[in-house]
């Protein structure tokens, strides 16, 4: 076209798609719903921003959009579920100027009432047709800006299987999906911008502008994702969100208008609406739970079925207790609530009535009502209340279970219980209570001496609630204690503890023991002083120097129990030109100590099963379990060619890639996905099929605008997923792994039959009789329901599609299936032992030096610029309790993984000295100020993002090695202690010159034992 015939064009498109405000009507100068997804190329005279390729964008998506006859021009603010922006009054848009849409809602969080169509003209070629399925851009665009939004107080989310929702980003062509290296930047379903410029430029008056496509690697991956299922991220047979689940692991959220839009699109659920608040550091927190109040009246002591109620944590008393006694049909007038913690009164909260339920400590748990009695008396006396109902310096203490027959076996010995998830909690408290110097420390109340009200955050609470909290553990007239103030109080000053989701026992260590510092400074006011480099002095005067600075600002006595020196050694690589060396003393709270090396830690390993196509002399088996290791910035293509290499005459280009979830095909892999994508306990399954053209099977189900339209004829065959059932009582149970197939189109009904028998034999039977079965046509998503019966004998075409199908293998009812087939995902599963490693050996490579990486270089003050610098860290001054943590946890920017290594490590005698300077060696020679006797354990037992944690301590009293599993606690070995050596996590050592009278003689050297 001329530049004057696109003008044209512009202004038309223009003139059509931009509604005209009547006076009055609450219409803004925008677009029309159609084309509000385009609302960042909209400029803010109303009109299409001038930068030309934003423009062109504009111009190529709208010509879509009025092909396919979508949209409407509901105005803004009204319940658009079909992909317009709602923006309220002053709502910032993304040009960056202010709304100024006239509030005609209620409320903040109310729909505003429609605007009536006759307010203002509508184009009849947009309105005229309802919105057909929209094809994945057109999703991607309308929904990915929406959750690039940050949370806002008060508003409403819902919360999305993140399963289901990897799914649908891999279907719309996220860009998340891909491979770093391979990820394009910007709109990830775009046509190279210039080249598109270049046609219009070129193209004749008459020719039509291709839309764009995008080529996918394999057409398994091309399935529209089926219905919403929510039903994993609850309790079974219940609404309750499952405590264990994590964001971005187990659930995405999803605001209001997208979760609209995507319910609209694919239906499901169940729904989980949650609401935004701020917690007190100011932050906006989804609240993922409330609070499960059990409600108990006076009147009815003894029912089996109390009401349950669920309140805000932000609820206020008053407004909480009003709302359960019109439920109950109760005069609030009449009631008195009380905090029915562990079934027994404790806080009468008729007091803190204008107070939060959360103030008040109050969580899933019993509440009372204590109905007034006839004569105007109450049934419960105050001066009957228990002597243990409130000890805390608050009001809401902690509460101790039992009473003079719960007695612990020994002082000390008492559990903790679980107030939801707070194993990791748990677990290192019981082994900071075993620190002799820690506990004497607070239980004498020699705190009060050096207590900091004006501490950062905590203002001296943390180590008030700390204290009290030792006092009922020590106490030794109770056998478990409920740390509920404690708990509260780290909740108030660190918010990734305030909710119920499973954390970190060493990152609660590390609060909680940074807080004590901070609570208990005889510092008051910090001076500002500069770190200092050791620039060719003597280790002795340097160190000295270093820990002298650190005392001016932090003189606790945890400082001196738990802070030792690290002698930090850095070095310009270059050595020729520059040769700069970097010496520093820093203090550390622990030690934290690899697993593997900083090259090994880049590197994730992939437990692959592979099916293979056919059995051979090199592989008998067709069924192999494949161990690789591949960096995480790597893709799914890389991924194969490192299995195919470890498995003779497996042809990479028949091989297709999935994961599978609960028996179930979840997901396609495309070779552009990245490995990023893939969790660590992820069940992949790679499958080589007999069609070298499997890449080029067309899905059935959609036929979109990237498809490539060659592709269509290049193979004979099509994929088909068959799933292991056997029908119980309501439906079919699946078994073993989905087996998959490449299959003629143009296959009779005998055929399949033929093809299925052989492939089960190879697979599964393994030279066995086939039990009675028979091929059902199932539907995706609906695998364990009723199908379509496939006649064995009928010479009838299958009737096979361009795509892929799913089908059922029927195993008769009364017979028993092959052995291999039930055992066969938890067997293939499981990934190969990893090789056991002493604590001595990973210590040893902890002060090895080593080249720092590419995303974390060094600044060379004289090089002027970042190197990939050699560093040392060596122990200089060691701490009376030394504390390492084993780094199983392993983040990287691409990946998230626990390491299930087995560490042997010493229960007495770890001798230091090799990984400490040689100056400082010089300097001591009493030998037991560098040996260690080992005092507690914090244990993980499970996987990445769940799993339980435990304590092992060693008490100060009687030298006994106690478990401590949340409530309970019990005696047990020192092999006991240590024949979990997956699970150990956070060793806790002390100094052999602090070990106590009950630990007995120390063995000799030469006994130490691992």
């Amino acid at each position: 076209l001329k530049r004057s015939q696109r003008l044209g064009l512009f202004s038309n498109l223009f003139a059509l798609l931009r509604p005209t405000a009547r006076a009055g009507s609450g219409c803004d100068q925008r677009p029309c719903g159609t084309v509000r997804a385009l609302w960042p190329f909209w400029g803010p005279s109303g009109g299409p921003t001038a930068a030309r390729g934003g423009l062109l964008t504009w111009i190529r998506t709208t010509l879509s959009l009025l092909a396919a006859g979508g949209g409407d021009c509901t105005s803004v603010g009204t319940d658009d579920v079909s992909g317009g922006m709602d923006v309220g009054p002053g709502s910032p848009m993304p040009n960056g100027s202010v709304s100024k849409v006239p509030a005609t809602g209620v409320e903040s969080g109310h729909k505003t009432a429609p605007v009536s169509p006759s307010s203002r003209p509508v184009p009849s070629a947009i309105a005229s047709t309802p919105e057909p399925m929209l094809n994945p851009l057109e999703e991607y665009r309308k929904v990915d800006h929406l959750m690039l939004q940050p949370l806002v107080e008060g508003g409403t989310y819902y919360l999305v299987n993140r399963r289901w929702y990897i799914e649908w980003k891999q279907w719309v062509g996220h860009p998340d999906m891909q491979s770093p290296k391979m990820r394009a930047m910007g709109d990830p379903c775009s046509p190279d911008l210039l080249t598109m410029e270049a046609s219009l430029s070129t193209a004749g008056a008459d020719s039509v502008m291709s839309p764009p496509k995008r080529n996918r690697t394999h057409s398994w991956t091309k399935d529209r994702p089926g219905p919403i299922d929510n039903s994993e991220l609850l309790e079974g047979g219940s609404s309750a969100l499952k405590k264990t689940m994590q964001e971005n692991s187990d659930y995405c959220i999803v605001p209001e208008d997208a979760w609209s839009m995507l319910s609209k699109w694919y239906g499901g659920g169940p729904t989980i609406r949650r609401r935004a608040i701020k917690v007190p550091s100011g932050s906006v927190q989804l609240e993922l739970h409330g609070i499960n109040l059990t409600v108990y009246k006076s009147s009815d002591m003894d029912t089996d079925s109390p009401a349950t109620f669920n309140e805000s944590k932000c609820t206020l008393v008053k407004a909480a207790k009003q709302s359960i006694c019109a439920s109950l049909g109760l005069d609030p007038e009449k009631v008195r609530v009380w905090d029915f913690f562990d079934k027994k009164r404790t806080v009468n909260l008729e007091s803190h009535l204008d107070e939060t339920l959360e103030s008040c400590r109050i969580d899933d748990q019993p509440v009372l009502l204590e109905e007034r009695n006839a004569d105007g008396t109450w049934p419960y006396d105050p001066k009957d209340e228990p002597a243990k109902a409130s000890t805390s310096f608050t009001g809401f203490g902690s509460s101790s279970g039992g009473n003079s027959s719960d007695a612990p076996p020994l002082r000390g010995v008492v559990g903790l219980q679980n107030l939801g998830n707070t194993c990791f909690m748990n677990s290192s408290l019981q082994c900071l209570s075993n620190v002799p110097a820690l506990r004497e420390f607070f239980l004498s109340d020699k705190y009060n001496e050096s207590l900091n009200t004006n501490a950062y955050k905590t203002e001296g609470k943390l180590a008030k609630s700390y204290a009290e909290l030792m006092k009922q553990m020590w106490a030794g007239d109770s056998s478990k204690v409920a740390p509920r103030d404690f708990k509260w109080q780290i909740g108030q000053f660190a918010e990734q503890f305030s909710g119920y989701g499973q954390q970190d026992s060493m990152e609660l260590f590390e609060y909680v023991v940074d807080g004590l510092k901070e609570d208990t400074n005889r510092v008051q006011k910090k001076p500002y002083l500069e770190a200092k480099e050791a620039e060719g002095r003597d280790d002795k005067v340097a160190s000295a120097e270093a820990f002298e600075s650190y005392r001016m600002r932090n003189d606790s006595e945890i400082d001196d129990i738990f802070v030792g020196l690290y002698k930090s050694v850095v070095k310009c690589p270059e050595t020729e030109t520059c040769g700069r060396i970097s010496v520093t003393f820093d203090p550390f709270l622990s030690g934290k100590i690899p697993l593997t090396s900083s090259e090994a830690q880049t590197l994730t390993t992939f437990s692959v099963t592979v099916v293979c196509a056919r059995s051979t002399k090199e592989r008998p088996d067709p069924l192999l379990q494949v161990t690789v290791k591949l960096n995480k910035e790597q893709s799914v293509q890389e991924l194969i060619a490192a299995v195919v290499a470890d498995v003779p005459g497996l042809r990479q280009q028949c091989c297709i890639l999935v994961e599978v979830h609960d028996k179930k095909l979840y997901k396609f892999f495309e070779d552009t996905n990245g490995l990023d994508s893939i969790r660590a306990d992820d069940f992949l399954l790679l499958c080589e099929v007999e069609d070298e053209n499997s890449a080029k099977w067309q899905d059935k189900g959609y036929s979109s605008i990237y498809d490539d339209e060659a592709t269509k004829s290049e193979s004979s065959t099509c994929g088909v997923v068959i799933y292991h059932r056997k029908k119980s009582e309501y439906r079919s149970d699946l078994y073993g792994l989905p087996m998959l197939m490449s299959v003629p189109k143009q296959a009779t009904c005998r055929e399949l039959y033929k093809l299925v028998l052989r492939k089960t034999q190879e697979c599964v039977l393994e030279g066995a009789d086939m039990p009675a079965w028979k091929l059902v046509r199932v539907r995706k998503y609906s695998e364990n329901y009723e199908g379509t019966a496939i006649d064995p004998e009928s010479d009838d075409p299958v009737g096979l599609s361009e795509g892929h199908e799913y089908m059922g293998l029927d195993w008769d009812p009364e017979a028993t299936l092959p052995p291999r087939l039930p055992a066969e995902v938890d067997s293939h599963r499981s990934r190969n032992g990893e090789p056991e490693r002493h604590l001595t050996d990973l210590l040893r490579m902890f002060v090895e030096e080593e080249k720092l990486g590419a995303d974390n270089e060094w600044y060379c003050s004289k090089c002027k610029e970042l190197k990939q610098a050699y560093k040392q860290l060596q122990f200089h001054h060691l701490p009376p309790v030394l504390v390492l943590q084993l780094k199983r946890f392993q983040y990287t920017r691409w990946s998230r993984e626990r390491l299930s290594t087995p560490i042997r490590f010493p229960m007495e005698g770890l001798d230091m000295s090799p990984y400490c300077t040689s100056s400082s060696l010089a300097d001591c020679s009493d030998a037991d100020k560098r040996t260690y006797d080992l005092v507690g354990v914090s244990k993980h037992l499970g996987g990445m993002g769940g799993g339980h944690y435990i304590a092992f301590c060693r008490s100060s009293l009687d030298g006994d090695w106690y478990e401590f599993d949340d409530s309970w606690a019990k005696k047990v070995s020192a092999q006991d202690v240590e024949e979990d050596r997956v699970g150990a996590y956070v060793l806790f050592y002390l100094r052999r010159d602090q070990r106590p009278e009950s630990f007995g003689k120390p063995p000799a050297p030469a006994a130490a034992t691992l």
